[in-house]
């Protein structure tokens, strides 16, 4: 099997070369540009000893090099380890060895001190510009012939490493999601019919491209649509690009579909060329829906996936979300019913045995876009995954027609702007202040954010500290969606008879007059 990223975008060339594939700024790429230059890319990494299965980190920025080299790091049979830009030094660096990654690749000039700060002593750092301490990618490219590689390069088993993709982990450190030639396929497929994609199409591409982003990225690829890149999820740039472009499909987490209704220039902006509001990621609150219906009309979509299964598990199209709106409006809070496209969907107790309509239990996916298995965490394989279903470890509820709602987290993941966070890994920077003895991280629900991320600290005998001071030392170590809004300083935190502090105990305050345990954008 030809890795999809590979696959898909030569095969789009051969389909439409002289369409559009990118759009970013003034820029364009066609889609035989985009074909040829990948394999250029591709042969210079060959020609610097990549091997199949190596893994190369590039440091996250949406534009069109970034979409040239994850295709030229796939063709050149190497396996893609995305740097969200909006991690940190460190957490890069730990991803870069964790991944043993053999590259890390710099997009631009500006980028080369944060590539080489992710690759420390463990990995040489590459560059598609000139610059200091980092090889000269793009030179290297232009000597090389745009010629296809031969297919014996490029024909791998299935079940080969394609991506490996870093969520937030329990432990403190980002855990590492594989996914191999073949999951890969499957979710971008999956995305592609569900939505009826095709050449005529003009996708949105705002949200990170190595994360979220990345569904809009790839689904061009199989159907030859268009990718309108902006650097970032401004509302008055995706307004204006939804105009100009006649964008017809945008992904969106509800977070981001609010300051976009809420923007002063979302009442007169033109808008009707949109057939595809896709929100997910998060949760969404029913009135944030009720509102995306008025403005935008029947073209919202939802559905339920993570890192470990992003295809599409659940699915609610347009005429369900008008038939839930004019019910009453309860199936809003729903992520959809079972997609029919390959997924399988129940509801789990601990046990593994499927729990009847309306009963909470884990959400358990079956689909072939699952994860085979994570990064060298045998651990969380056997806790996770068993034959062939993925434990997602978020709780939900199914009613008797198949909708899914979730309810609660089974760990204490935090969901805000559609980023996952987890408690441990802050928790694990407030312990290295001096004045902290102990710590807790926790949700709070959050008009803006959906969930917003709140600590509470016990502070060491003789020490004092002002909870501010605390705030600016989480943004020295933390990613800026991490750091907790507020950290409350207290005599003693609640904790379990054996000791265990009791996170539970802080957060049902302020969930108390909440109707379920997570927390839509309003």
């Amino acid at each position: 099997m030809i890795h999809p990223y590979a696959h898909y975008p030569a095969r789009a060339a051969r389909r439409w070369p002289e369409r559009v594939a990118l759009v970013d700024g003034e820029r364009r790429r066609t889609y035989r540009e985009l074909d040829e230059r990948a394999t250029r890319l591709a042969r210079a990494l060959i020609g610097l000893g990549l091997a199949p299965g190596e893994r190369v980190a590039v440091v996250q920025e949406n534009r069109i090099e970034y979409v040239e080299t994850v295709i030229a790091i796939a063709r050149a049979g190497g396996a893609l380890a995305p740097l969200l830009g909006a991690l940190t030094g460190g957490e890069h660096a730990f991803m870069v060895r964790d991944a043993e990654a053999r590259f890390v690749v710099a997009l631009g000039a500006d980028a080369i001190p944060r590539a080489r700060e992710a690759a420390g002593e463990s990995a040489s750092v590459l560059a598609l510009a000139a610059g200091e301490g980092a090889s000269d990618l793009a030179s290297l490219a232009e000597a090389e012939p745009a010629e296809p590689l031969a297919i014996d390069r490029l024909d791998r088993p299935p079940g080969s490493l394609a991506q490996i993709l870093y969520t937030s982990g329990t432990t403190g450190h980002p855990k590492g999601v594989t996914h191999s030639y073949a999951s890969v396929a499957a979710a971008m497929g999956a995305w592609a019919s569900a939505f009826g994609v095709g050449p005529d199409d003009r996708l949105l591409g705002q949200l990170a491209l190595s994360h979220f982003g990345g569904r809009a990225m790839d689904t061009c690829w199989v159907a030859g649509a268009t990718l309108v890149i902006l650097p970032g999820p401004d509302p008055k740039s995706m307004l204006g690009a939804v105009a100009e472009h006649r964008v017809t499909m945008i992904l969106l987490i509800p977070t981001l579909l609010r300051m976009l209704l809420d923007h002063p220039d979302a009442a007169v902006a033109d808008l009707s060329s949109l057939r595809a509001v896709v929100y997910a990621a998060a949760p969404a609150a029913p009135a944030l829906v009720r509102r995306s219906l008025e403005r935008l009309g029947p073209v919202l979509y939802t559905g339920f996936g993570q890192t470990e299964a992003y295809g599409l598990n659940t699915f609610m199209d347009p005429a369900e979300h008008v038939a839930a709106l004019e019910a009453g409006g309860e199936r809003l809070t729903s992520v959809g019913r079972e997609c029919t496209a390959f997924a399988q969907v129940r509801i789990c107790a601990e046990d593994g045995n499927e729990l009847p309509p309306g009963e909470v239990g884990e959400i358990c996916v079956c689909a072939p876009w699952t994860t085979p298995g994570f990064w060298k965490r045998p651990e969380l394989d056997r806790e996770r995954l068993s034959d062939g279903w993925l434990r997602t470890g978020d709780l939900g509820r199914m009613d008797a027609q198949g909708y899914v709602f979730l309810a609660d987290r089974k760990e204490d993941k935090i969901i805000t702007g559609g980023f996952n966070v987890y408690p441990a890994e802050i928790e694990g920077a407030l312990a290295e202040h001096p004045a902290v003895a102990e710590c807790a991280v926790f949700a709070i629900p959050d008009a803006k954010w959906g969930e917003a991320v709140r600590a509470a600290v016990t502070l060491r005998p003789g020490h004092t500290v002002d909870p501010e001071d605390l705030v600016a030392f989480c943004k020295e170590h933390l990613a800026r969606f991490k750091v907790p809004k507020a950290i409350d300083v207290r005599e003693e935190l609640p904790k379990t008879g054996v000791g265990k502090i009791l996170r539970r105990a802080l957060r049902e305050p302020w969930w108390k007059d909440q109707e379920r345990g997570v927390h839509g954008a309003e």
